[in-house]
């Protein structure tokens, strides 16, 4: 906490020069951020955030106030008040573009305050208990069909496969609403069932998952900011991502550097599905990785035991099933196989149509740009049936997560009205599709950027 005798009170040109230190690495340059009109000094905070380092680094010398409010509960004011280093002055539209943006920004916090004294952010119980008892009895009955046939019937391995990857589908949707704190009040209860869902049930690491996805919900399609839109050297999203990748070979690149860019990314459009089948493994091992690597977000010993112990009780008990219940060798591959590939296509799937495709913004951009508007015009709602609706998770109602990523699943569709009546108001684009447009979107753009991997391709050898 700085002392009495520092300035107090800091115009918004005197942060951005704090910012631009802490940018150009100057020795004891300090992290701040701003929220509520008040300055923060995060210095010393940065590594021990609950949500990770990532998501705090992307926003260092800017307003984040949209941002913390979407992201944390009342209490994280006490925690605040330990970093407190001043007031600021109020923002100023400075364009007429800036106060569509910023207008649009303040009648959305209104909405929010709105919903919240309406109880749209609280959650039914009822709901998620049948959620959470309805998933874990796709697990149960693909067991039971193991255990009763799994040794006599490739038909029922094949068929068990297909449960157990749409369990962990469906568990990765559940673990989504309470990592973001949907169900319960208090929010160790979410942690808990986080851990379970996630880590032990699904096999993957909430640290992992919580440092990715907190940054995405920050800067969502953000380039160098959203690790999500980050999948290089295997798929390029953008013409930032393809000019990077490509500026940053060497003049001399390795024989797997050259054989990516000349023979592998300008062709992603034909593999793009390919790879889908392997995203669930690639994930696993990536959240395993990193907890035996960085531990866990919060830095603690006990959780990064703890998340450890359910991961490896996790592949303990899918292999103790896999070779206690199927017959053969080749039926046990053809489990994992189809269990693994079948949780790539579901959950892969979706993760394309909330974002991909969808604008890429650039961090210059990205800066006069408001925290909601970002979140509108990045993402994809598609429009389904009931069926839809749980395949998904909820997440086809992805601009209204974005918006309220508090806010229940079973209250987005509630919601969808409101929040595109307002992007109408101040002509914000609200992109709203089907399943099946989504993805040729997803496939048109991966082919625009090939094309222009082909033609860096080509200039660089």
């Amino acid at each position: 906490m700085n002392s009495t005798e520092e300035k107090l009170y800091y115009s918004r040109q005197e942060v951005a020069a704090l910012a631009q230190d802490a940018k150009d690495g100057k020795p004891d340059a300090k992290q701040y951020i701003i929220i509520d009109n008040k300055l923060y000094d995060v210095t010393d905070f940065i590594e021990g955030h609950p949500g990770g380092a990532a998501v705090l680094l992307t926003h260092v010398g800017k307003d984040a106030s949209d941002v913390f409010h979407a992201m944390h509960p009342e209490s994280a004011y006490e925690l605040l008040a330990d970093y407190y280093a001043g007031d600021v002055e109020p923002a100023k539209p400075v364009d007429k573009e800036t106060s569509n943006s910023a207008a649009f920004a303040a009648e959305m916090r209104e909405l929010r305050d709105k919903l919240k004294n309406q109880g749209y952010f609280n959650s039914s119980s009822l709901y998620y208990i049948y959620k959470v008892l309805s998933t874990l009895g796709l697990c149960a009955a693909a067991f039971v069909i193991l255990y009763l046939w799994g040794k006599t019937s490739t038909l029922a391995v094949v068929g068990a496969g297909v449960l157990v990857g749409i369990f962990w589908q469906q568990c990765g949707w559940l673990a989504h609403d309470f990592a973001h704190h949907q169900c319960f009040a208090d929010r160790s209860l979410n942690d808990v069932l986080v851990i379970f869902l996630g880590d032990f049930c699904q096999g993957f690491s909430l640290s992992w998952w919580k440092n990715k996805h907190n940054t995405h919900h920050a800067s969502t399609n953000v380039h160098g900011h959203d690790p999500d839109i980050d999948t290089a050297p295997i798929l390029l999203w953008d013409e930032f991502a393809s000019a990077q990748y490509y500026g940053s070979l060497n003049d001399e690149p390795g024989t797997f550097g050259r054989f990516m860019a000349e023979s592998v990314l300008p062709y992603q459009t034909r593999y793009y599905f390919f790879i889908l089948a392997v995203a669930r493994i690639s994930w696993a091992i990536q959240s395993l990785l990193y907890v035996l690597d960085k531990g866990s977000i919060t830095k603690s010993r006990r959780l990064t035991a703890y998340e450890l112990g359910c991961l490896t009780a996790h592949w303990a008990l899918f292999t103790a099933v896999t070779v206690s219940w199927i017959g053969s060798v080749s039926n046990m591959f053809l489990f994992f196989f189809i269990s693994q590939t079948v949780t790539g296509y579901c959950l892969a799937l979706v993760f394309a149509l909330n974002h991909n495709g969808m604008p890429v913004i650039s961090q210059e951009k990205a800066e006069g740009m408001e925290f909601f508007e970002i979140q509108v015009v990045t993402g994809r709602d598609v429009e389904l049936n009931a069926f839809g609706d749980w395949f998904m998770g909820g997440l086809n109602y992805q601009i209204e997560h974005h918006v309220f990523p508090n806010m229940p699943r079973h209250n987005l569709a509630k919601v969808k009205p409101m929040v595109r009546s307002l992007c109408k108001k101040y002509n914000i684009k609200y992109h709203n599709t089907t399943f099946l447009k989504g993805t040729m979107e997803v496939l048109n753009t991966l082919e625009v950027v090939q094309k222009l991997s082909m033609r860096l391709s080509k200039k660089a050898f």
